[in-house]
């Protein structure tokens, strides 16, 4: 540590156009630790007229930074994603991953909805092709591939699945959203379904038991379902060591 280390200091964190604090050393390292603050976030020390990184501040160069510690994860993305951080174990036995850290999300693969997909693919299609043939085939043409995304969108992003280090969650609904989730802890079996030509591509069903013969959670057609099961029993065998 530099000479004028600010371990006395309280320092204002700089997020979305917002000072968050004032803080202390010590909570400024605890919320690192969290994942609630990058390394590079800019901050202001109290009373002081220049800003500077979080880093710099702490005296921490990039060579102490680089092993085990990185920037926070951009997110998942849209269908079946997957985070690639690698999970740690510490010497209490819990995950050095945040626990509301988001490691996987989907939702309904679209080859699971073989009518919309003919909806939008002959929508498409046959408005283009009738349009000079006669207008108002072209619109019975639009209606459906319209009808098509509206039900297609619907159906999928009304119905969402997570995978965190702590728990798997169902999130229905559009507007009022419900949930239903488990703690991986209790999970005891895990089920994969996969069928049809959709199951040959990876498309499959995860049912998630914790006692009795009925999932309590369920992820209906989602890509890489087996990855999905992996990637749990992973979470449970790291909580079990």
């Amino acid at each position: 540590m530099s000479e004028d280390f600010p371990v006395k200091e309280r320092i204002f964190v700089l997020e979305h156009d917002e000072a968050l604090g004032p803080f202390t050393v010590d909570e400024i390292l605890a919320h690192i630790d969290t994942g609630r603050f990058d390394y590079h976030a800019v901050c202001l020390r109290e009373g002081a007229l220049e800003t500077e990184r979080l880093r710099d501040l702490l005296d921490w160069s990039e060579e102490e930074l680089r092993p085990g510690k990185s920037e926070p994860d951009s997110g998942p993305g849209e269908e079946g994603d997957f985070c690639e951080e690698e999970i740690t174990e510490q010497p209490d036995g819990e995950s050095s991953l945040p626990p509301s850290e988001i490691l996987y999300r989907g939702n309904r693969s679209i080859v699971t909805f073989p009518l919309c997909m003919i909806g939008l693919v002959g929508g498409a299609v046959g408005s283009v092709w009738l349009f000079s043939i006669d207008i108002r085939f072209a619109v019975v043409c639009i209606a459906a591939f319209l009808s098509s995304l509206a039900y297609l969108t619907l159906m999928r992003f009304t119905c969402e699945y997570f995978v965190t280090p702590r728990r798997v969650e169902l999130e229905k609904g559009l507007i009022a959203k419900s949930s239903n989730e488990v703690r991986i802890a209790d999970i005891r079996a895990i089920n994969v379904t996969c069928v049809g030509l959709s199951g040959i591509i990876g498309v499959g069903t995860v049912d998630f038991f914790t006692t009795g013969d009925d999932p309590e959670v369920t992820f209906r057609d989602v890509w890489a379902a087996k990855e999905v099961k992996k990637l749990v029993r992973r979470l449970q065998d790291e909580s079990d060591r």
